[in-house]
């Protein structure tokens, strides 16, 4: 999938995407950075962060890519 249509997708179906593919961890890891209360996160972005990295490692992208690119869509989503 090119980044084009994730966006799409993304802009039509967010929370369809994070119900999907969200990994079984990242609740607990928001939780995580919540109670230690030395970070500011919108928890919304970091769900639908965590979801997009596992939609790409489960195309094939390695972790380190698949993070760098979920952070390109996520600014592009913002912009």
């Amino acid at each position: 999938m090119n980044r084009s249509d994730l966006l799409k997708w993304i802009r039509l179906d967010g929370a369809g995407l994070v119900d999907r593919f969200l990994p079984s961890g990242a609740r607990a890891g928001l939780e995580d950075v919540i109670l230690d209360r030395r970070h500011e996160v919108n928890a919304d972005a970091y769900l639908m962060f965590a979801s997009i990295s596992a939609l790409l490692r489960k195309d094939g992208m390695a972790s380190c890519d698949s993070d760098r690119e979920a952070g390109r869509i996520m600014a592009l989503l913002h912009a």
